[in-house]
């Protein structure tokens, strides 16, 4: 009658424990039991290996050779019987001396395997010498009888009976050693019958008893950890069906269970004071939210710092915000403050304080931290000088006090106050005053940079227009008296004033061309500030491209063939059309074909090309010139650059061809690509809207697909 109470206790007892435990309690009960039943297991199999290998590598291949020398005998003795009767013998029979000599050697390999013991093998060893002396005498017996078949009728006859009586006595010696052999073979399968059915015995006690205990653990898991899990997860699950009041039986199961359980009711304890954290964190996060989009709406500076301090006073349900910024030299240069309404406004700070703001802001940020003071007339804090006196200055009871600057650049200090009785910070509040601070912090500098942009554009715009009436009112001015210089080298060349040496004429020839290129430069630059001043405003037509390049290479002939240059013109197809202003575009190719040409030693070589690409012309000019440094090609559109091997040559040049060319090919909606290798040279695609009948094909083509 008292031992099941035992039990239930003891076992109650051991579900109450950790599944550690309960496991260590498993493992000892498998570990103390399966090994003996597996040691009685693997030492069966052992015994049960080593009969099977006296089987397979002695016994067997014994009976077997001891077998097949019989066999071997017999069709000896059969072919000697044929060959002594005066027939023909099948098979001869000294052919079978050596074979019946090696199955006597395999069988005393076999029986003189390591898998049998000594007593066995000192049991086959003199059987087996016994049937080789046999062989052998039936053999000596057998040449004998053969040898007399020519002698008398009682001679033959008396070997022929010895060649008999031989063969019976190998015939018995061999039966005598199989009988020997197959007694043993017999005993040792019934020896490995006998112990595989022992290993499988033991095998299965071993698995029935492992059964029965992982059962019995099955039930103690159910009973300590399932059913509590369960009833755990059914509170879970009414949680999160919103009941909260609900609580875990940290009671019973085992130790790991109820401590989940006290955990569980723990963390619902905890959640519910979270939640409540949660909800003011979400409020004041909106908050910071709504700061940030007031301050980056606001018109100004002092719009945008009134509005923090009013939200955040009113979002952190404090008494006053103030906010002081300063200039670089740390003095401060404004003042905003929101205050309760049934408060009166703060008088500016004493002049002690107000020297350090710029030196709060500092040791704030250098901290990366705020300045949280929950009740001044704690004795700690008014041990603080600083602390003291921005008391006695401002009346607050509890101060919040974070740094306002971006980057490296400190703006000043941003204070929550609270007046009536001491505040406890919470993180969550710091946070959104941190946030907002950042937030008026960006508005200042981005409202302060504005008013700077706004400035600077104005002054910029008016440096323009200057620079604008500047360039067009030098460029007519110079254009004049080029004009006079053009007409009086003229009259000098053709001979009005006189007439001129060589060494005259030579000195006006340089004249002129100083002259042509001054008014190209003075063109270039009238045509740049037009593009800038008002954009390409091209007058549009449609002109062929063969048409267009042909008056191109006619203009840069003459310079190509001066320069011992081959200017080459690749056909172009009649097709090929483009809706340009021709003369701005023959300016461009012009510009682009007298540079490959200037830019390309003498026996070098020009080249122009056009073909459609889908729905553009793309226009190309390549050269074998001296190309462009890769480290300069970036600059190359920019205006006045050149090239620093251009230079090094004293190439003559303005650096304005190519930033007028792209910007003409951008008017007209094109694009200019540039390749360059230096020493080998350059190649310049053009690539222009299509129009025409191959854009129609194309077009067509692109419909089919």
């Amino acid at each position: 009658m008292t031992a099941g109470p035992r039990r239930r206790r003891g076992g109650a007892g051991l579900a109450r424990r950790s599944v550690a435990v309960q496991v260590r309690v498993l493992a000892g009960s498998l570990l103390v039991v399966l090994p003996l039943l597996f040691g009685l297991v693997f030492a069966q199999l052992v015994h049960q290996n080593q009969a099977a290998s006296v089987l397979t590598l002695s016994l067997g291949p014994a009976v077997e050779s001891n077998n097949t020398a019989l066999l071997d005998m017999t069709e000896a003795e059969s072919g000697w019987s044929q060959e002594v009767n005066g027939a023909v013998p099948v098979i001869r029979y000294r052919l079978k001396k050596d074979l019946v000599t090696a199955d006597l050697d395999h069988v005393g390999s076999a029986i003189a395997s390591d898998s049998l013991d000594d007593s066995r093998r000192g049991r086959y060893a003199p059987l087996l010498e016994a049937q080789r002396a046999a062989v052998q005498a039936w053999f000596d017996a057998a040449e004998k009888a053969e040898a007399s078949l020519g002698q008398s009728l009682s001679v033959t006859s008396s070997t022929q009976a010895d060649a008999i009586r031989a063969f019976r006595q190998v015939r018995d010696s061999n039966r005598a050693l199989a009988a020997e052999l197959k007694a043993e073979r017999d005993r040792v399968r019934r020896d490995v019958r006998s112990s595989s059915g022992t290993a499988t015995a033991l095998l299965a006690v071993a698995v029935v008893l492992t059964t029965v205990l992982l059962a019995l653990w099955g039930l103690l898991l159910r009973r300590s950890v399932s059913r509590p899990l369960e009833r755990l997860r059914a509170v879970v699950a009414r949680h999160r069906d919103g009941d909260r009041d609900a609580a875990a039986d940290d009671a019973t199961g085992a130790a790991e269970v109820r401590g989940l359980a006290a955990d569980f009711n723990g963390l619902t304890r905890a959640n519910l004071v979270l939640q409540e954290q949660q909800a003011s964190v979400l409020l004041l996060h909106q908050l910071a939210l709504d700061v940030a989009r007031e301050v980056h709406g606001a018109p100004d500076i002092d719009s945008a710092v009134y509005a923090v301090c009013a939200m955040l006073g009113e979002g952190l349900a404090a008494d006053r915000v103030l906010l002081y910024t300063h200039d670089e030299a740390g003095h401060i240069d404004q003042r905003t403050q929101w205050r309760r309404y049934d408060l009166p406004d703060l008088p500016p700070l004493p002049p002690s304080l107000g020297q350090e703001v710029a030196q709060v802001n500092e040791e704030l940020r250098r901290a990366g931290s705020f300045f949280a003071v929950p009740d001044f007339l704690e004795p700690v804090v008014q041990e603080q000088d600083r602390a003291k006196r921005f008391y006695r200055a401002t009346g607050a009871r509890s101060l919040l006090m974070v740094p306002l600057g971006v980057g490296q650049q400190g703006l000043g200090v941003l204070s929550v106050m609270m007046v009536d009785g001491p505040r406890r910070w919470r993180r969550h509040e710091i946070q959104a005053a941190q946030q907002c601070a950042g937030y008026v912090a960006q508005s200042i500098v981005s409202l302060r940079l504005r008013e700077l942009q706004d400035d600077q554009l104005t002054r910029l715009t008016e440096l323009d227009r200057q620079k604008t009436d500047f360039l067009a009112t030098v460029s007519h001015e110079l254009r004049t008296p080029l004009t006079s210089i053009a007409g009086y080298l003229e009259m000098l060349e053709d001979g009005d004033y006189g007439d001129l040496t060589r060494s005259q004429l030579d000195a006006l020839g340089t004249i002129r061309r100083n002259a042509v290129r001054l008014r190209g430069m003075i063109e270039d630059l009238l045509v740049l500030n037009r593009i800038e001043a008002s954009g390409v405003q091209p007058s549009l037509q449609d002109v062929p491209v063969a048409r267009l390049l042909g008056g191109v290479v006619e203009v840069l002939r003459p310079s190509a063939a001066a320069a011992g240059v081959d200017l080459r013109l690749a056909a172009v197809d009649p097709g090929l059309v483009v809706r340009v202003d021709q003369q701005h575009m023959e300016r461009t190719f012009i510009n682009l074909g007298s540079n490959a040409v200037k830019f390309t030693p003498s026996g070098g070589r020009v080249d122009l090309s056009a073909h459609a690409d889908d729905d553009r012309v793309v226009v190309t000019v390549s050269d074998t010139g001296i190309g462009i440094p890769a480290s300069e090609q970036a600059n190359l559109f920019q205006r006045f650059f050149r090239a620093s091997n251009a230079t090094h040559q004293a190439i003559p040049g303005t650096g304005l061809g190519l930033a007028i060319a792209r910007s003409i090919v951008a008017g007209h909606g094109g694009d200019l690509e540039l390749e360059s290798v230096e020493g080998t040279g350059t190649t310049i695609r053009v690539l222009l809207p299509l129009v025409g009948a191959v854009a129609a094909g194309n077009a067509a083509r692109l419909d089919a697909v």
